[in-house]
């Protein structure tokens, strides 16, 4: 609830107290300096509302690419709710989402404030805000998308009641996020020259952000202006080899902009949950998590004959996988058939930290191959030759590399025709971000997701279940300020 916030917001941490991106603790901190404060709220992306399995079910099973995955029986309610669309006010899941937002909201509004106070001019300092407004502006980009209208709380909390506030409108949250970007746009770095910060905000994921909150709102000139930006900083490129980047190995490379940052050993544990619970639910050494956010038969189908990204995405039962050479246990043995493996874990890594959930791991949120098919999206919605030769060179640049060094597969997208390369965009995405979380705003955006979700087996999904219902815990305690969304 958001009276509890005020505490957990108010703690301090290293930046995500994790070796090697830097150990400073605030006596190594020039004084006035606000790094401990925006170190804390990185520690605050890993908490569970930001990458637990009811994260993944708001953000993944909605869609037609996963479902609830592990037993039949295990969080079957939950299986009610994300995959039947049986909302439920009551929902821990979305308690606990909405308590973690707004936990960031409220710690990144009190640095905003305390520098803006100190009429503070220098560098490092206004970068520790521009890090500040990226923060609230990627928690309410979750936030009105999830709900659609909730509070706008843009200004610092020192008592429990200031947080009790009606919803604001969609243009009104939409205009603080697109404020915020701005700002967090012109101040952060392109990099950090310090390795110890590597991760760490820079303009590139703020300037992503930008294109998504403009695609969402259909500004295709916006988002293509924004996605030109990022392309033209040299900064990021495609991996060669696409599965490479979801590797411990592959964490804040070249085609990373933005990740969630985890560390463990068998002593510290600063790790996140995220490939915990979705991890394959078996036996012995492939007790790998709770086998949460399963792929479903639709995403494995969508591959083209050949794609590389097939293997790289699904983890099968039954075979052995080519990446380390275990031979995955049948179903039902197992209770799915297939499993993401974009957070499947090398069993090396398993064996030196003593622990098979893989706490490791860095959750993906922005990647560079998301710029790509956003600006193609763009550029193509806008039409025009120009706009439409832009367009098929970016879609090009992603099926090249899913292409390899074969002639034969995955030919290059030639068509001129508008809706044509509309589809084979959308086909893109749906194999390029196959279990990251993409699907089903991509759905609802595009407006086909009343069509998609029921011919893909869920029949009851409605276009009122694009949007949850707010907690009933948070209108209850709100007194009648804080309405319920409609038709809940």
């Amino acid at each position: 609830m958001l009276g509890a916030l005020l505490v957990i917001a108010s703690c301090k941490k290293d930046f995500l107290d994790r070796q090697p991106l830097g150990r400073f603790i605030d006596d190594d901190i020039p004084a006035g300096s606000f790094d401990s404060k925006i170190f804390a709220t990185y520690a605050l992306l890993r908490a569970g509302g930001f990458n637990n399995h009811l994260y993944l079910a708001i953000h993944s099973f909605r869609s037609d690419e996963a479902e609830k995955g592990s037993s039949t029986s295990d969080g079957a309610d939950q299986g009610l709710m994300y995959d039947e669309f049986q909302y439920n006010k009551t929902n821990g899941g979305i308690q606990e989402y909405w308590t973690a937002h707004f936990a960031l909201i409220i710690a990144a509004n009190a640095i905003i404030s305390d520098i803006d106070s100190l009429q503070a001019t220098d560098a490092p300092t206004l970068i520790n805000k521009a890090e500040a407004k990226f923060m609230r502006a990627f928690s309410y980009w979750h936030l009105v998308r999830t709900f659609g209208q909730v509070p706008k709380i843009d200004f610092k909390i020192t008592a429990a009641a200031q947080v009790n506030k009606p919803k604001a409108s969609v243009n009104e949250i939409f205009a603080l996020i697109d404020a915020d970007l701005q700002e967090a746009t012109s101040m952060l770095p392109i990099t950090w020259a310090d390795p110890q910060y590597n991760g760490r905000l820079t303009k590139g994921a703020a300037m992503t952000l930008q294109i998504k909150a403009q695609l969402w709102r259909k500004n295709w000139a916006g988002a293509l202006n924004a996605a030109k930006g990022v392309i033209a900083l040299n900064r990021y490129s495609l991996v060669s080899n696409y599965g490479s980047q979801f590797r411990l190995t592959g964490e804040n490379g070249p085609e990373s902009i933005f990740e969630i940052q985890a560390f463990y050993t068998p002593t510290q544990d600063l790790g996140i949950i995220y490939a915990n619970v979705q991890g394959v639910r078996g036996a012995g050494q492939w007790d790998l998590g709770w086998g949460w956010n399963a792929p479903t038969a639709k995403l494995v189908n969508e591959f083209e004959s050949g794609d590389v990204r097939r293997v790289e995405t699904i983890l099968y039962s039954g075979q052995v996988d080519p990446l380390y050479g275990e031979n995955v246990p049948a179903f039902p043995t197992v209770p799915r058939l297939y499993w993401n493996k974009k957070i499947y874990t090398n069993p090396a890594d398993r064996l030196a930290n003593n622990n098979r959930f893989g706490r490791w791991m860095n959750q993906r949120i922005l990647r560079y191959a998301d710029v790509l098919l956003m600006a193609a999206e763009a550029a193509n919605e806008l039409g025009g030759a120009a706009n439409t030769t832009d367009a098929l060179a970016w879609l090009e640049l992603v099926r090249k590399r899913a292409r390899g060094t074969s002639t034969t597969i995955l030919p290059p997208v030639t068509t001129t025709d508008q809706a044509a390369l509309r589809t084979a965009i959308q086909h893109e995405r749906f194999v390029e971000f196959g279990m990251e979380g993409e699907r089903f705003w991509d759905l609802v955006r595009w407006g086909i997701d009343v069509t998609v979700l029921p011919a893909s087996g869920s029949p009851a999904y409605l276009p009122k279940h694009r949007l949850l219902p707010i907690p009933q815990a948070e209108i209850d305690k709100s007194g009648g300020i804080l309405i319920q969304n409609p038709d809940y």
